[in-house]
């Protein structure tokens, strides 16, 4: 299940905005929504969930935002045997795995025969209260839904989860030495952060009861989840809050995926996403350029605001291409941003700029910026080198001028 087309009528102060998620008639399975405060990144998301929570909910007739829906093959014919779309939300809204055993509901019947793995809506918020977590329990039992969101009651059952899944793996392979399991266990969990370089991995759960996740780092330092700095919580809980969900052809929306993680993180965080489920399509709003910087342009969608206010969407051969380039590139290139110095700095070697364009660069109020520009950039800052290269260019035709005459 992915999106195609989008077209938000109305919502939240969005009007008339269509996004078109496609490329050669196929659904992207990566979108990366960028543009400056404002312009609507975060309210596309929402009006996404919106969409379908209205659908489960039979609030549909009065929600005038489109979607249209790519189906796998199996979700076609298993829409097809339940009934029209709107009954197959209706279906996975309400399922539960127990009806299989003591069936109630014909449609549910249906939906399990044609799907092993029901897709999700996942929703991950750019605010996330993360609660100290106290006790973790190895029996956790995952009941299946259909929207679900990333929020401080589902991030609170990943120890448990961790630890559920540890003595799921040993009882299963009762003929491996109870160490072996458990490091595979935890090296299943540590691949997905791999290409990431980072110091922190999981290593064991705690042995007083408790069942707490154990954390160590390359000085050999053992800690709880609950001792894992800010950046390093919104990394680890909320991919390993994605992967406790199971995705499988399901769509996943995150809101602002570089909070609190280091540049380098940043710039490989899409490809630790993309390594969770199979199938899925995975929606970022972002202002990161370390972002955009890791993705082709034909996976971002830059919103912004016309002549009159208007939020319009460029996509594709509209923008510049961004995979590769540096963040000063992009932050110029695709986010608008007229310079990435300090702008009292960028606006004083502008001014020294447009003087030396006078051939004024003997005057007193040259000197005074010039002096001040040296005293903050030093003496190898590129725009000066290229301000003294000029100067001198210009004396030498100067000199030439007063000689031919």
């Amino acid at each position: 299940m992915k999106i195609k087309n989008l077209h938000i009528k109305e919502f939240k102060g969005l009007r008339d905005i269509s996004i078109n998620f496609e490329k050669n008639d196929e659904p992207l399975d990566l979108v990366v929504l960028a543009g400056s405060n404002g312009s609507g990144k975060t309210r596309v998301l929402e009006s996404i969930l919106q969409y379908f929570q209205d659908h489960i909910q039979y609030n549909y007739r009065g929600n005038s935002n489109k979607i249209e829906i790519y189906f796998e093959e199996k979700e076609k014919i298993c829409r097809n045997n339940v009934g029209d779309e709107m009954e197959l939300y209706e279906g996975l809204k309400s399922f539960s795995y127990h009806e299989i055993d003591n069936p109630r509901n014909e449609k549910h019947i249906k939906i399990k025969k044609e799907l092993n793995i029901l897709p999700k809506i996942i929703y991950v918020p750019t605010e996330i209260n993360f609660q100290k977590m106290n006790t973790a329990s190895t029996t956790l039992v995952q009941e299946y839904n259909f929207i679900n969101i990333v929020n401080t009651n589902l991030i609170k059952d990943i120890p448990s989860y961790i630890a559920t899944k540890m003595i799921s793996a040993m009882l299963k392979n009762k003929n491996e030495k109870v160490g072996d399991v458990q490091k595979k266990v935890f090296n299943e969990i540590n691949e997905i952060f791999e290409n990431l370089s980072i110091d922190v991995k999981v290593e064991d759960i705690s042995q007083d009861g408790r069942n707490i996740t154990l954390f160590t780092n390359s000085s050999g330092d053992e800690f709880d989840i609950n001792e894992l700095s800010s950046g390093e919580k919104q990394l680890f809980l909320r991919t390993l809050a994605i992967k406790m969900l199971n995705p499988e052809n399901s769509i996943i929306l995150i809101d602002e995926p570089e909070l609190s993680l280091h540049p380098k993180w940043q710039q490989r965080i899409v490809d630790v996403y993309r390594k969770i489920g199979k199938n899925n399509q995975i929606i970022i709003a972002t202002h990161s350029p370390h972002i955009l910087g890791s993705v082709k342009k034909e996976n971002i969608m830059l919103l912004d605001k016309d002549d009159e206010g208007k939020i319009v969407v460029r996509t594709g051969d509209e923008l510049y291409d961004s995979y590769g380039q540096p963040t000063d590139r992009v932050l110029k290139d695709i986010m608008g941003l007229e310079t990435t110095r300090n702008p009292k700095v960028f606006k004083l070697l502008e001014e020294a700029g447009e003087l030396v364009d006078k051939n004024e660069y003997e005057s007193e109020e040259f000197k005074t910026k010039y002096k001040k520009l040296r005293e903050i950039l030093g003496n190898k800052d590129e725009d000066l080198l290229l301000m003294d290269m000029d100067i001198q260019i210009r004396k030498k035709r100067g000199l030439k001028n007063v000689e031919s005459k």
